[in-house]
């Protein structure tokens, strides 16, 4: 680092060091001493931070200097919590070093962290309960209740991987990765959980899906609960479809290939224009990474196909 980007990152109030391929300091600046004390250059990075520090650090640096790849963290020092990103620094084309830059938060992280805790206790004893509750309409003396208990059980796992997510993103701790599923089973969920409200609206709920899918890579329990919402706001839609098909397909091989899931309703009356779906469901769908279009077919009815690369 020569001189003049030194004296810029003096002037900086954000705290500030730069250390090199090997992962040890070789520059920090003024505001990183004011805040963390004087340290000497030479030592490895994670060494300037005390207790668990020391780990966020090294695991950002280690992206940072051995996969390129910038990171973020999180650390406390005192009563003061930091956001800390760990960015690689490359010159013709080589990685040279790496710079961490860090930034007090702004009040009330602290306090989500304590709620998202706080919510544990209360969870595990609805889980509690509605074990209690599968356990005594086993059998076949309630089928109605017992599946209300397992769909209550299956949005109760989701909401419990959810919050672990939302303590690691608040905490800046790394969060799980996509994983593979087949989405055959996660449809004749969805079919299943919208029987209750086709009953009640009149409607014949059919699904043409496979046994088997190609696996897809991501969230399995967002995709049935945004492609659930998305079936329930048509079935709930006046006037109710008379029928409604919930299929899927595979098209084309290898890198090009993709899952389309088609939600169709047919009424005798015929449809004038697509469903239009509220924007917080094309958000919804853009995170699971689909594209979607919308139609209506003489012969089909109203149609919306929602693809899915593979």
């Amino acid at each position: 680092m020569n001189g003049s980007e030194q004296s810029l990152l003096s002037h900086l109030d954000a705290p500030i060091v730069v250390g090199d391929p090997d992962g040890n300091a070789v520059y920090i600046n003024p505001a990183f001493e004011d805040r963390f004390g004087e340290s000497p250059l030479g030592v490895p990075l994670a060494e300037l931070f005390e207790g668990g520090a020391r780990e966020a650090v090294l695991r950002a640096v280690v992206s940072a200097c051995s996969q390129d790849q910038t990171a973020r963290f999180r650390l406390r020092e005192g009563e003061v919590g930091f956001s800390g990103v760990a960015s690689p620094i490359t010159a013709a084309g080589e990685q040279v070093g790496v710079v961490i830059l860090l930034k007090e938060e702004v009040e009330g992280t602290e306090r989500l962290l304590a709620i998202q805790r706080e919510m544990q206790g209360p969870m595990e004893e609805v889980w509690t309960a509605l074990e209690t509750l599968f356990e005594e309409t086993g059998g076949r003396r309630n089928p109605h209740h017992r599946a209300l208990v397992e769909d209550a059980q299956r949005a109760f796992t989701r909401v419990r991987k959810w919050t672990g997510e939302m303590h690691a993103l608040i905490a800046g701790a790394p969060t799980e990765s996509a994983q593979a599923f087949d989405p055959a089973p996660a449809l004749r969920e969805i079919a299943r959980r919208s029987q209750r409200v086709s009953d009640a609206q009149q409607t014949s709920l059919e699904l043409l899906v496979p046994v088997t899918l190609p696996d897809l890579q991501g969230d399995e329990g967002r995709f049935v609960e945004v492609i659930l919402r998305m079936v329930e706001a048509r079935l709930e839609k006046s006037p109710a479809p008379e029928r409604f098909t919930i299929s899927a397909r595979t098209v084309g091989r290898g890198d090009d290939r993709a899952l389309l899931v088609g939600l169709s309703e047919h009424c005798s009356t015929p449809f004038s224009e697509p469903f239009s779906d509220e924007p917080v469901m094309m958000e919804a769908l853009a995170s699971l990474g689909a594209e979607f279009q919308a139609n209506v077919q003489p012969a089909m009815g109203r149609v919306s196909l929602l693809r899915f690369q593979g």
